[in-house]
């Protein structure tokens, strides 16, 4: 642990559950490039205060028989998938392959040994893998992450948004391992050949967004071997808002009304908050010779050229989102990426017949973007 906090009662329940598998609608294109996900377990010790999983609408922090004991159940009652590994063995071979996130390093791991389990799991079936963490456990399975990586395609990142321990961390992380163990972990996956870097969210507005702390953060990226910095801004949910807003009372009494006029009643700031942010980073990413996004994972398939493109229209998307472009083209640029990533058959073939690509009249964004794919090879 880093900062002051205190040990706590913690409960492990173990449960049979009968799915573990989550696709989501649309792989999440210019971020994780994440299409499907898999937790071994609910809740999470490290009790970060602005977690959005904290959000009322995923169950965590109910308060009932088995909790009421317990200040923070979200924090102190972890669910355990006892039986996650038959299940995501049944489930991966009926679904077409594509990025996974998975492996959950938290204390109870230790004990349980089910992210390891799991990762096994995506090895077997050569699916390519991430793991997003804020915990050096991971490095007990770096020699399963780097088998994956060798056969399909591996990630490990490293949540950190503040370069040392400080009051920020007694109000917000109080429980998550220090950062310099998280930058050393980084350090070793990357010797070993791992691709590693940072996930520098949430971005707190007031806390964490200065220039000082946003440099410190993308010079240890690359210092320790990290190979790209994703900047992130903080969105608020129902109930994580609420608990987030008595952890900043901690930090400063007035940070809670800041918030709120920030955000309004708000997912994200009602101005231009994130695209600034984003921008420094981007640029601080440049000048360190970093990625400000990850390279995402080309199957060798037929398909291949799909995502090449929609990787390409992807990243156009989060530079129009910086630059303020218009909405309206922003989600022209969105759905095309989608339409590409999604078609059953290779882009290219739609575009030798003189196709119409709904949102992209006469093809020239698709031309354009294989002409700067081909660049590229």
């Amino acid at each position: 642990m880093d900062g002051s906090a205190k040990p706590r009662k913690i409960i492990h329940k173990k449960i049979v559950v009968d799915k573990v598998l989550n696709t989501n609608v649309h792989v999440d294109g210019g971020w994780f490039w994440t299409k499907y996900s898999a937790n071994p377990y609910l809740g999470c010790e490290y009790g970060c205060a602005y977690c959005f999983l904290r959000e009322n609408l995923y169950g965590l922090n109910v308060k009932n028989r088995e909790t009421s004991s317990l200040v923070d159940p979200f924090s102190q009652f972890i669910r355990v998938k006892i039986n996650a590994e038959d299940i995501l063995s049944r489930e991966l071979p009926k679904i077409p392959k594509d990025v996974i996130v998975t492996g959950d390093y938290q204390p109870a791991e230790r004990i349980f040994r089910i992210s390891r389990k799991l990762l096994n799991v995506c090895l077997k079936n050569r699916f390519p893998t991430l793991v997003i963490t804020k915990s050096p456990l991971v490095l007990l399975d770096a020699d399963v992450i780097l088998k994956i990586a060798k056969s399909s395609w591996a990630c490990v990142v490293f949540s950190i948004t503040s370069p040392k321990s400080s009051k920020y961390v007694d109000c917000c992380e109080p429980y998550a391992p220090s950062t310099a163990s998280r930058f050393a972990a980084m350090k070793r996956l990357s010797a070993m050949g791992v691709n590693t870097g940072t996930a520098l969210m949430p971005i707190l507005p007031f806390i964490t967004d200065s220039d000082e702390n946003l440099e410190s953060i993308v010079s240890l990226t690359k210092e320790n071997g990290g190979r790209f910095v994703l900047a992130g801004g903080l969105v608020l949910g129902s109930g994580q808002s609420e608990h987030l807003y008595k952890s900043l009372a901690k930090y400063d009494q007035k940070l809670p009304e800041r918030y709120r006029v920030l955000y309004g009643h708000g997912f994200s700031p009602k101005d231009a908050t994130w695209a600034v942010l984003g921008t420094k980073v981007k640029k601080l990413c440049q000048k360190y010779g970093l990625g400000y996004r990850v390279r995402r994972f080309i199957p060798d398939s037929p398909l291949a050229i799909n995502k090449k493109i929609s990787e390409y229209l992807f990243l156009r998307v989060y530079d129009m989102e910086l630059d303020q472009a218009p909405k309206h083209k922003i989600k022209q640029f969105r759905k095309l990426a989608w339409l590409v990533d999604e078609a059953v058959s290779p882009i290219t073939e739609m575009l030798s017949k003189n196709e119409q690509i709904p949102g992209d009249p006469g093809s020239v964004i698709l031309k354009q973007a294989l002409a700067e794919c081909s660049k590229s090879q």
